[in-house]
């Protein structure tokens, strides 16, 4: 498992991937895509490939010095359950380990199984 900082030529494989996932439909819209690829190339991205295959992301956003919140996790629906996961929140940890790591979820069951623990909350203010 090889966890590299993402750059641009891993764009096709992110949005090939996700695009797959109903879930994920916010930034896989036609009118969405360019500006997530933006997004992509200015957060904090992690890709994970297994010999050269790619098998996840992870996009965090750093809080100028003050924290770090991890806004997506991915993981390819068949290398799931291979701790990529956890390798990839590792390597922003790692990375990051003089500030705070946060998650922004709503996979709370997975990261409780990981041992994180939930510390607030996120409410979407209407337009």
């Amino acid at each position: 498992m090889e966890i590299l900082r993402y750059k641009s030529e891993h764009e096709d494989a992110v949005i090939s991937a996700i695009v797959k996932d109903p879930d994920w439909d916010m930034f896989t819209k036609e009118s969405s895509v360019a500006s997530y690829k933006e997004r992509l190339l200015e957060s904090v991205t992690y890709v994970c490939l297994e010999n050269g295959v790619f098998c996840g992301y992870v996009r965090a956003l750093l809080d100028d010095g003050f924290a770090v919140y991890i806004s997506e996790l991915f993981v390819v629906p068949e290398w799931r359950n291979r701790k990529i996961g956890r390798a990839l929140v590792a390597k922003v940890k790692k990375d990051f380990e003089q500030l705070t790591v946060y998650v922004l979820s709503d996979e709370d069951a997975y990261y409780e199984k990981l041992g994180y623990r939930n510390v607030g909350s996120v409410f979407d203010i209407p337009k």
